[in-house]
Parts: C-alpha cells; structure tokens; sequence
C-alpha cells in the first residue's frame, strides 16, 4: 500500500501510539496505584480525568485554527514535549489539587496532539485522500492501550507509579516528539505547496460554524455515540458483574474489544470508498447498539458478553474515523481545523461526562435503564445523520 512509503503518516502512526499511552492510557492504567498510595476516592481521581477531556474538548476549536494557521510543525511536537514534561510532574504531586492541575494541564496537550490535531494537518495537506491516511493511523493507534497497560504494569511492578509514569514521559519525549516534528513539517510544507494561488479579491467570510447547515446533525449525532462508548468504556466491568458475567469471561469480554476496533477499522479500509463515510458512521453506530443489546442479554446467556465486546470495539473503532471524514464531506475543507474541533466539542464533552452520567443513573434505577440508554443513543445518533442527505 502506498501509506506504508508514506514517511509523513508513518511518522504519525508512531507518534500516535506513544502520545495516547504516555497522555491518554497513562491514567487508567494507573489509577489503583494511586488510590492506593493517596487513600483518594474513585470519584475523586476521576473527576481529574473528567476535568483533563473537558480542557481537551474546549480546546479543540482552537487548536484546530492554529493548525489551520499553519502551526502544527511547532503546534504538536511542543505539545507532546510538554505533555511529557507535566507526567514527570505528576511524580512530584502529592496533594489532590496539585494532581488535578496537572491533569487539567494535559487535557491542553492532548488537544494539540491526539487525533483532532492529527486528523487536522492530515485532510489539510490532503484533502479528499485524507480518509485512507487517517484510517492507517487509528489503526495503529488502536494499540495504545496495549502498549500502555502492560508496559506501565510492569514498570510500576518493578520501582512504582513514578517510576512507570517517569517511563512513560520519556517514551514521549524519544518517540513521540521527533516524529510529530518530522510528520508535521512535511504534511505542512505539502499543504503549502498545494495551495493554488487565487485572485486579490479577499474570499467571503465563513458564516460562524454553529450557523452552518448540518453542523448540528453532525455534532449532535457523533456526541450521541461517544456517550454510550463512555459509559460503556467506564463501567465496563460493574454491568459484567451486574449481569452476572464472571470475573474471567467479563476479563476475556474486555480484552476482545482492542482487537475488534482494529478489526473494524480494517473492514472499513476493505470496503474502501464503495460505502459512503455517512452510511459507515451510521452502521457503526447501529454496531455500538447492538452491543449494548449483547450485554443486556448477557444476563441470560453469558458467552454473548463476547459479542457485546466485539461489537463494542469495531463500532467504537470505526465511529471515531468517521466524524473527521463526515465533517469534510458535509462540511468541506475550508478552516477544517476550528470546525473539526467544533464538531469534536460536544463528543468530548458527553465522553468525559458519561461516567458520572452512568453512575448516577445506576444510582437512581440500577443498569437497567443505563443499558437502555446504551442502545438508545447511537441509534438516536444514526437518525440524525440520516438527515444529512436532505443538507
């Protein structure tokens, strides 16, 4: 394939992975470790994460129009050297407002870093063929979380947290850095060299994206989803253990679903541009419905937990390459960074939100209603992007 003679998005495909585990995994993979050592609460630590994506999601807009300015050479490698520089600092916290500063200060990072700022400089640069580039890198940076769970297992086993997150900050530092400096530079110098020149007369204002026909459907259907993955994602192993599902198959469930985003993803390459991004995005979300559908019914027969695992995975995988691509197609290339981002906001958000959604629905009904939310939201948001074919 020619992305693989693709210096640019190889480059991103490593930077990727390593800027997921060291500023995104990092903290899940760690969180017992912390509880243990701090006598903090789940709730407590959490609300760290929760506060870090919702920096990330209000950021996003910006980020993306310094991208569409032309910054993303120094834009994502100082991000990603900074980002590295607050998980060194996150060894020395010992309070809990220092620990969610911190956070608070990565969720800053991983907007010019992660994949809004990737999928950004990448339909920039290239346009209508960004699709198959942006495809190639969540593949492999579908394998974040399995570099970042082992790996920071192992390091804490051998000298603690610190030690694992130290590791961590570094493998950004050597990995991520370079090739975030080398990918952006040459993906910018191709956008620039592709830039035809045009009249004197200066271009119309764009209206205000929240004004732009299909912004809503977009935005409203894309954040649907990412609350069901968010609680899903974030209370996986309760409603296992609430539908009766062992503690080995529940393990095993969850386990699957890495490989299955990967699978997904793949799929979607094979079928290539005969499926528009608007009918995958759709099926993809009826996906992550059906999985929720598996997981209710694993109270009856527990081997279907696999499938929800399956389908939960390739939905979740497929779901997020497909906003970026639906936002160009409907929304077209111009300023594509601010409006990605604007797009991204309300998933971001609804994503960081889910958890403490999820938990204060169990609170009030059990997960019941909770997995009736699961399957009905990404089907509500499959019938919003149905509208898209009237825009």
């Amino acid at each position: 394939m020619r992305l693989i003679r693709d210096p640019a998005i190889l480059a991103l495909m490593g930077m990727q992975v390593t800027v997921w585990a060291g500023l995104f995994y990092s903290f899940p993979a760690l969180v017992l470790h912390w509880q243990a050592e701090f006598g903090w609460s789940t709730a407590e630590i959490m609300g760290a994460f929760t506060i870090s994506i919702a920096v990330y999601a209000l950021g996003a807009p910006l980020f993306g129009r310094l991208i569409d300015r032309g910054a993303a050479p120094i834009s994502m490698p100082l991000g990603a050297a900074i980002g590295a520089g607050l998980l060194v600092a996150l060894a020395f916290a010992d309070t809990l407002l220092a620990f969610y500063l911190i956070w608070a200060a990565i969720g800053a990072t991983m907007g010019l870093t992660l994949y809004e700022a990737c999928f950004a400089i990448v339909t920039r640069a290239r346009g209508a063929d960004a699709r198959r580039a942006i495809t190639a890198i969540t593949l492999v940076g579908g394998f974040a979380s399995t570099l970042a769970y082992p790996l920071t297992h192992w390091l804490a086993g051998i000298g603690g947290w610190r030690t694992a997150i130290c590791a961590m900050a570094a493998l950004v530092v050597l990995v991520a850095v370079p090739l975030a400096r080398l990918a952006a530079r040459k993906l910018e110098a191709q956008a620039r060299a592709q830039a035809l020149p045009t009249d004197t007369a200066p271009s119309p204002p764009r209206p205000f994206v929240l004004h732009v026909p299909g912004y809503w459907a977009i935005a409203g259907g894309f954040a649907l989803a990412a609350l069901t993955s968010g609680i899903v994602l974030s209370h996986l192993l309760p409603i296992m253990a609430a539908q009766g599902v062992s503690d080995d198959m529940a393990i095993l469930a969850a386990a699957a679903i890495g490989p299955a985003q990967v699978a997904g993803r793949m799929a979607m390459m094979a079928v290539d541009n005969r499926i528009s991004a608007l009918r995958i995005a759709q099926i993809a979300m009826a996906t992550l419905a059906l999985g929720a559908v598996m997981m209710a019914a694993a109270g009856w027969v527990a081997a279907l937990v696999l499938a929800f695992g399956v389908l939960q995975g390739a939905g979740y995988g497929v779901v997020g390459i497909m906003r970026p691509v639906v936002t160009r197609d409907i929304l077209g290339q111009r300023d594509f960074g601010a409006v990605s981002g604007a797009v991204s906001l309300p998933s971001l958000f609804l994503f960081a939100l889910a958890p403490f959604l999820g938990a204060v629905l169990f609170d009030l009904a059990g997960y019941g209603p909770v997995l009736l939310l699961c399957m009905a939201a990404p089907v509500a948001g499959a019938i919003l992007l149905q509208t898209l074919d009237r825009t």
